[in-house]
């Protein structure tokens, strides 16, 4: 059994002594740009550097977020900024950006790069692919099954979140708060529209916002698995939040050693949405509201005056006490309070007789919790009878948080052999310290004060053995002290501590300059570039009959309709070749943006049948192993493009605003590679959790009267949520091509067969004569 490195999230010094002092192995921040999380405090370089000394020297490493997508304008700020963390020792960088890995392994190789989970790496293919452009490190998207892990095969090491926020759509793969207010998760500044309450078949409920995750109670599992790291999410909680998750987690990891289990109820006492295990054992709940919910304890019993009765659960060992917070939830009403007054707790037999009699045994079965509302706590609009009760706030959890706060401590210390000796008559003193690493650093020093003989008393081997012993807050354990003294002279002690101090000043040196590296030097340049003057057009659908009426166009991207078997899509691709044999235009098969490794086996299988059949296919795939890319590659600048070289054409991120698109062309290498969606419906989410509801045609409809149409994917297993409004850039069309660009896409998937002409709109656009624009409805612009 093979224990995982416990990762831990900080957003400041203050949270990385808690993390430190919890027991992480390692922890994970942010500097104050590129990070997934903006808004969190964050951490200047020299607060880094601080960071980043204080985590060696308690063995715990540290890797910096630089997990956000890089605009064309930043290339240049961003490989600066990397040297920099390389130049501080960092363990390793998170990175989202294939752009950015290109230039990490060209300019500083020995930088660690672990591929953030914004990357939405979801199958073999791309583990390949990353795993060859040296990424030490891949995290697994919190979609990922157990048995899905366990079927991977890699040299890379492997990480998976296992506590914290889920979102509802695969990390890397949501624009949806980039659409609806300009604030971009891959940018790190989501604005969590997850959270909001939506309306489906005229009910309002919080359909995209999924509870928690916790793996707590399957960290034995996760043992047995090629998991090499588990990950606490929660940047931008409390102080609380992260000494009781992490200490929590700790404790059960070291449990795990000796094969015992681990409960907590500690965890649901810190801010959570309520729990859920989530895809890594096929489970999924959304959450009732989108703030803390705490541990549900009980149901209330009665209501009588100012008095609650609440029927505490059998197995529940978290009694509330006089200033903890409860919540009462019924229906859609919620109600929270703190108990004010010491409550009394009895036994069900006794509330029933109408007895308050309080019991001394608190693990008895039935007991009933009675406590009184004040005179403030009467504000409730709704009977609270049947209500469900919640503890959310644990008065003495601040205790264990200030002892965790206060133990300057860490999981694994390093071992130190102290040797004292004399040397011509002055105090002299070695030490060899062994890291967790097992990277071993001595350091040794000579005191300036001779010892004498002595007038009144000697000072013995015993006396100065006790001085050495005290390691003045350093996190190091002595195993050894060897003393080479007969004990027959004499020196003051505070000579004794002086070279104590030294030498411990010194070996804190020797483990900074252990990791600490000399700047990489970089020379960043442009490459030659190619330019090519002939546009074309290209159109998406997933509609056999629209194969016959598309014309004028250099490219068709196929999509096969949902829920289909690999008969079905024989069959739906053969014919699709068949009525496109005479067509000017190129037939390419689009495969789903997500598709974990059973998909990609039966989309294999389609393509092998297809070539042995004579109907070969080009495929648009963003798994690094196809000829055309689609726009969840998430590209925005151009050394991503130049990374993927085996692709014919790619297509750019439709988040990207006019400037990145200016940016972008005026560096690109070969305007040709490169294509531009400039008309339909954007995916905003692409998502493994789905509806407990029909989604069959079904919109979601926000709180602005806005109507996201559902739709299933190839497999019926995902769902894509596409935008309320066409993506269309009509107006500025015949710019873009001015400044370079010569690909344009336009989507027409679940549209009907009048969207086709939106072809002969765009080229007469690109002609400067834009005929028949009152069919263009309910658009926008995006970020542009």
């Amino acid at each position: 059994m093979k224990m995982p490195e416990l990762l831990a999230p900080v957003g400041s010094m203050e949270h990385l002594r808690i993390a430190i002092n919890a027991g992480a192995s390692s922890v994970y921040l942010s500097g104050k740009n590129y990070g997934a999380r903006k808004f969190a405090e964050n951490f200047t370089l020299d607060e880094i550097h601080k960071a980043v000394k204080l985590s060696h020297l308690h063995n715990v490493r540290v890797y910096v977020t630089v997990n956000t997508l890089i605009r064309q304008s930043e290339l240049k700020s961003v490989l600066n900024y990397l040297n920099e963390l390389y130049a501080i020792g960092v363990d390793a960088v998170l990175i989202q950006d294939l752009g950015l890995i290109e230039l990490i392994n060209k300019y500083i190789p020995k930088l660690k790069i672990h591929a953030s989970t914004q990357l939405t790496c979801e199958n073999q293919r791309k583990i390949d692919y990353l795993e060859s452009k040296n990424v030490k490190r891949v995290v697994l998207p919190r979609e990922m099954r157990k048995e899905e892990i366990e079927n991977l095969k890699t040299n890379m090491e492997l990480e998976i979140f296992a506590h914290g926020a889920l979102c509802y759509s695969y990390s890397g793969q949501c624009l949806m708060s980039s659409f609806k207010g300009g604030r971009s998760g891959n940018r790190g500044t989501c604005a969590q529209p997850c959270r909001q309450l939506y309306k489906l078949h005229n009910r309002k409920d919080y359909y995209l916002s999924p509870k928690d995750l916790c793996l707590y109670d399957e960290l034995k599992e996760i043992s047995k698995l090629n998991i090499k790291c588990i990950k606490i999410e929660g940047r931008m909680r409390s102080k609380e939040y992260l000494a009781v998750v992490i200490s929590e987690y700790r404790k059960a990891l070291n449990k795990l050693k000796s094969n015992k289990t681990s409960k907590s109820e500690n965890l649901n006492l810190v801010f959570n949405r309520g729990f859920t295990k989530g895809q890594f054992v096929h489970s999924y709940q959304r959450s009732i509201r989108p703030g803390h919910l705490g541990l549900k304890i009980g149901k209330v019993i009665g209501v009588e005056n100012s008095q609650i009765a609440i029927k505490i659960n059998d197995n529940i060992s978290t009694i509330p006490q006089k200033g903890d917070g409860l919540l009462f939830i019924k229906k859609s009403n919620d109600y929270g309070m703190e108990i004010s007054q010491n409550p009394i707790i009895t036994t069900l037999n006794h509330f029933n007789k109408n007895k308050f009699k309080q019991i001394k045994d608190l693990t008895r079965p039935n007991k009933v919790l009675i406590i009184k509302k004040v005179r403030q706590n009467k504000k409730n609009r709704f009977n609270l009878e049947n209500s469900d009760v919640y503890l959310t706030k644990r008065n003495s959890l601040s205790k264990l948080v200030k002892e965790i706060e206060n133990k300057k401590s860490s999981f694994i210390k390093s071992k130190l052999i102290l040797t004292f000796s004399l040397k011509n008559k002055y105090p002299h003193l070695k030490g060899r310290l062994t890291l967790a690493n097992h990277k071993e650093i001595t350091s040794e020093v000579t005191g300036s004060v001779k010892f004498e003989t002595p007038l009144k008393r000697n000072v013995t081997g015993e006396t100065i053995k006790k001085q050495l012993s005290k390691l003045d807050n350093y996190p190091f354990q002595i195993t050894q002290i060897n003393m080479n003294y007969d004990g027959s002279l004499f020196i003051p002690i505070k000579e004794i501590n002086k070279i104590r101090r030294e030498l411990l000043n010194s070996l804190e040196e020797e483990i900074h300059n252990l990791y600490e590296n000399e700047k990489e030097k970089i020379n960043y340049k442009q490459s030659q570039i190619i330019r090519t003057h002939e546009i074309s057009l290209s159109y998406y659908t997933n509609n056999l009959d629209d194969l016959e009426l598309i014309d004028g166009v250099k490219r068709v991207y196929l999509e096969i309709p949902p829920k289909s078997s690999i008969n079905y899509m024989v069959t739906f691709l053969k014919k699709a070749l068949e009525i496109t044999y005479t067509k000017d235009y190129e037939l390419i098969w689009k495969w789903p943006d997500i598709a974990h490794d059973d998909l990609i086996k039966s989309l294999s299988k389609v393509k092998g049948i297809l070539n042995k059949m004579g109907y070969p296919l080009k495929i648009m795939s963003n798994d690094f192993k196809a000829e055309y890319g689609p726009y969840s590659m998430n590209i925005t600048n151009t050394q991503t493009i130049n990374s993927l070289k085996d692709y014919e054409l790619i297509t750019l991120s439709p988040e990207l605003r006019k400037k990145d698109y200016e940016d972008i062309i005026k560096d690109c290498e070969d305007n040709s590679k490169i294509e531009l969606l400039v008309q339909g419906s954007v995916e905003l989410m692409k998502t493994r959790y789905g509806f407990k509801e029909k989604i069959d045609n079904a919109n979601l409809t926000d709180n602005q009267n806005n109507h996201y149409p559902i739709k299933y994917s190839l497999t019926g297993e995902e769902l894509i949520i596409f935008n309320s409004k066409d993506l269309s850039l009509i107006d500025e069309i015949e710019y873009l091509a001015s400044i370079g660009y010569v690909n344009f896409s336009i989507d027409g998937r679940f549209k009907n067969k009048d969207y086709i002409n939106m072809i002969d709109l765009y080229k007469d656009a690109l002609n400067a004569n834009v005929k028949n624009k009152n069919i263009l409805r309910n658009i926008t612009k995006g970020n542009y």
